[in-house]
């Protein structure tokens, strides 16, 4: 039987499927480490396990829900009577915002980008017209404005201070 075995001869394999065949081992056994421990052989960060990036039905219906209440408050603040909206002290206002959300519904994000305040505790002087009383309206709890004060002017001080300086 041995002999019978000796004789027969194995079937030849090119030197470079053999090389393939070993780099494509290695591969799989990495893989498989990195799988179960990790990227790094640490923790699983958010970003790698998949359960995280799924959106759980809860959740998904409580920030569905709560733009839509943004939108309801919005349009709600919208028909105030005319008696309610303040009258126009001055020609300049001083608009800062005060609160961030990410369930913010994508009309009053747009009123806040049109006012120019992309960051919370970001400020803008605005010429006071009715137009942006309405939409300071609109998006009043994300904001708090003032008219010309003691701020204001203090402000346009220390820039003319610096001005004056560097000329």
């Amino acid at each position: 039987m041995m002999a019978e075995e000796e004789g027969q001869s194995l079937p030849y394999v090119s030197e470079i499927v053999l090389k393939k065949r070993k780099i494509r081992d290695e591969l799989a056994i990495t893989r498989r480490t990195q799988l179960e421990l990790g990227k790094y052989g640490g923790k699983k960060s958010k970003k790698q396990s998949d359960v995280s990036d799924i959106k759980r039905p809860e959740q998904f219906i409580k920030e569905f829900r709560d733009k839509e209440l943004d939108l309801i408050r919005t349009k709600q603040r919208a028909k105030r009577p005319k008696s309610m909206i303040p009258t126009i002290k001055s020609k300049l206002l001083f608009i800062i915002r005060i609160q961030g959300k990410n369930d913010m519904h994508p009309k009053t994000r747009k009123i806040l980008y049109n006012l120019r305040l992309r960051k919370v505790f970001s400020g803008v002087f605005v010429k006071a017209t009715e137009g942006v009383i309405d939409m300071l309206q609109k998006v009043e709890p994300y904001v708090t404005y003032g008219y010309e004060n003691s701020l204001c002017f203090l402000i346009f001080s220390c820039e003319c201070k610096i001005l004056n300086l560097l000329i």
